[in-house]
């Protein structure tokens, strides 16, 4: 298709690569195969077609291990250039969400690595999940960065029509400017889906003769080749035989050369030659679709219900114009609430890397160098991926959770012997606000094991960490409704987060398939709620909270007291309840609620009851035990947990199921065991004790 125009549009063209810190070899073969290669080769034939290309930190060191020849092909169209390299977060973080130093060292790791293996600096930065904050100029300008991009919807939000994205501007903060391109969204939504003749179509809409126009297109490679796309994938439209044919890409290219009012360009070589329009300032956000994601449920399947009506014409063009200006949804950092092991990711990563300055400045003689490997898997962990969730799995995802715990746990493991080796004490028990969420946390630590109790949900624990392997045990997802689950896709809706020993009081007719689905009666006020905690003399911690249950109608004043002592690699939990009225047999149970995780399931994760294999994905009804053992026997992490009671106890034991919707449709994720141990009550007071023992499998 070949249209004349007076003017001219200048169209770059950027392709970002990423793939998750702990992804399979497998999925990134197949990542490579289908899209990373015929890309560049299709490239490759174009040489007049100009491109910009990030590839993200773990995907260029997996690339550079298996397929470097895929890099030296980079370095090729960069020496003619044909391409130019975007820098950013090595490790994929958002940017937002981590202090300013750390935003260096991601920065700077993407611009050596660059500079080190192939002698190219990256002049531009691509955020991820563009995700954008008023505070980061200064720290691009200072990191020697020229532009980044920014999605078009967030000058949108700021009133800017259609038309006045079709230029670069100027951004600042404190005196740092940078210029800023908006990133075209209506031509990302129709690559690959449309034909090319409408993207020339709209890029017509741009064409200006003061030769000032720039419209950015932006693409995820994998959405040019692992995407669905009825029934194929996006690798047969754009490589092999397109809508009538001739492969999408082909098609592409061709209609931009025969266009010659459509100018091809990288970045740079723009900003030489064209000065940015003028100065504006942007809000906190990313884009449309991410601001409505990370907002609650509720209020996210009621946005998109008002976007539902709009693309059905069932609102006035005027009011629907408004409502997508100014329904603005979230910020990406509202995930941190909407799922809490994502919120327990992110401050677990805080307090490591905090641990980590210090001790650097407790020994300021020791170099960088004795650091590196320890900075490196603080960085790691900040990797996005498994800390939210859209469109693709993210943090319902047991395996990439695992991946960004084993990466904090590993870090303050190395930074253990670290401080050993140098004479610093040990980190032990304390307590500090790690959730930050305004209330007081407990810290029980040694070299072995690391144990993170929340004073403002139950007094439960939310981290439990066997240091050697890098393993949380307690990275368990609580369940919770998408805007996605609907009455033929059924999901449990969790009202106490899924953390250990959350306290309830149940009547002795509970059944356990009410406890798996979460209906049953409550009869105490202590799970989810505000405990005092204390730390003791002899580095234990003391939680206690004084409530009610309530027996036949009536409130029964109720005092728990549990007390958390670890001993090497033994956490110790003793219980000490008081009532006021005294409790009559057969008419209460007490009970500790636990969750635990096996990451391996279900390969090679094993439950044991006493002696005796149980099942981890069946409803286990009221059975006596003493002693229940998980073990997680893959390769890579040979751990097992132990649970010891007091005495023998009955238990309800079940899995804990997530319903997600992702790239392939719906899925069912195994998140973990429940154990609810039920033990009778009866008189005015009541002791009870658990053990945990984590260790490794040799």
């Amino acid at each position: 298709m070949s249209v004349r125009k007076d003017g001219t549009v200048f169209f770059p063209m950027i392709w970002h690569a990423h793939q998750p810190v702990g992804n399979f070899p497998w999925v990134i073969e197949e990542a490579y195969q289908k899209a990373y290669l015929p890309l560049i080769q299709t490239i490759s034939k174009y040489p007049t077609i100009k491109s910009s290309f990030h590839i993200s930190g773990p995907l260029l060191n997996w690339i550079q291990e298996t397929h470097p020849e895929y890099l030296e092909q980079i370095v090729t169209l960069y020496s003619r250039k044909q391409i130019e390299i975007i820098g950013g977060g090595f490790y994929e973080p958002i940017l937002a969400t981590i202090p300013d130093r750390d935003k260096e060292l991601q920065i700077q790791l993407m611009i050596d690595w660059w500079g080190e293996n192939y002698s190219i600096k990256p002049k531009g930065i691509w955020l991820a999940e563009r995700v954008w904050i008023p505070s980061l100029p200064p720290i691009l300008v200072k990191m020697g960065i020229e532009f980044t991009f920014i999605d078009d919807y967030l000058f949108r939000i700021i009133g800017f029509s259609e038309e006045q994205t079709y230029y670069a501007y100027m951004t600042e903060d404190q005196g740092k400017a940078i210029p800023i391109i908006p990133i075209n969204q209506k031509i990302r939504y129709l690559v690959p889906w449309k034909k090319p003749e409408k993207i020339i179509q709209y890029l017509m809409k741009g064409c200006d003769e003061h030769h000032e126009s720039i419209i950015v297109m932006m693409s995820d490679m994998e959405k040019m080749g692992l995407w669905y796309a009825g029934d194929r994938i996006t690798h047969d439209i754009c490589y092999i035989d397109g809508y009538d044919g001739t492969p999408w890409m082909n098609e592409f290219f061709e209609a931009i050369l025969v266009n010659s009012w459509i100018k091809p360009i990288l970045i740079s070589e723009f900003l030489k030659k064209h000065h940015p329009k003028g100065l504006l300032y942007l809000p906190t956000s990313s884009y449309d679709k991410m601001a409505i994601w990370s907002l609650p449920s509720p209020l996210r399947k009621r946005l998109e219900g008002l976007h539902q009506k709009i693309d059905r014409k069932e609102i006035d063009p005027g009011l629907a114009e408004e409502i997508k200006t100014f329904t603005t949804g979230s910020i990406w950092q509202n995930f941190l609430i909407k799922y809490s092991q994502a919120n327990i990711m992110h401050k677990r990563m805080l307090i490591c890397r905090n641990k980590v300055e210090t001790t650097e400045k407790a020994l300021p003689n020791l170099s960088s160098d004795h650091f590196q490997k320890i900075w490196e898997k603080v960085l790691t962990s900040q990797s996005n991926d498994a800390y939210w969730h859209g469109l693709f799995g993210g943090v319902y995802y047991r395996f990439l959770r695992h991946s960004i715990h084993k990466h904090i746990i590993q870090a303050e493991f190395l930074l253990d012997k670290l401080r050993n080796r140098e004479g610093l004490k040990e980190f032990t028990t304390n307590i500090q606000d790690v959730l930050l969420d305004g209330q007081p946390d407990g810290i029980l630590e040694n070299k072995h094991v690391s144990c993170y109790i929340s004073s403002l949900f139950g007094g439960s624990i939310f981290s439990l960490n066997l240091k050697e392997r890098g393993y949380n045990f307690l990275n368990v997802l609580t369940r919770q409704n998408e805007p996605y689950h609907t009455n033929k896709v059924q999901n449990v809706q969790d009202r106490f987060e899924k953390w250990s020993f959350q306290d309830h009081f149940l009547s002795t007719s509970v059944p356990g398939d009410f406890l798996l689905k979460d209906i049953y009666q409550d009869l105490g006020d202590f799970a989810n709620n505000l405990y005092e905690i204390t730390q003791n003399t002899d580095q234990s911690l003391t939680l206690m909270r004084k409530g009610n249950i309530i027996l036949r109608k009536k409130p029964v004043r109720t005092v728990i007291s549990k007390t958390y002592r670890l001993q090497s690699t033994k956490i110790l939990i003793e219980y000490d309840i008081t009532f006021s009225d005294a409790i009559e047999p057969k008419s209460l149970f007490f009970s500790p609620e636990i969750n635990i995780i096996g990451v391996s399931y279900p390969y090679k994760t094993t439950g044991v009851l006493d002696t005796e294999p149980f099942d981890l994905v069946k409803l286990i009804n009221q059975i006596k035990c003493q002693r229940i053992e998980i073990k997680d026997q893959n390769e890579h992490e040979c751990v097992s947990i132990r649970i010891n009671f007091s005495k023998t106890i009955d238990c309800v034991l079940f899995p804990l199921f997530s319903i997600l919707r992702s790239e392939i449709g719906f899925e069912e994720i195994y998140q973990g065991t429940s154990i609810f141990p039920k033990i009778e009550i009866f008189g005015k007071k009541f002791k009870f004790g658990v053990e945990i023992i984590l260790k490794t499998i040799n």
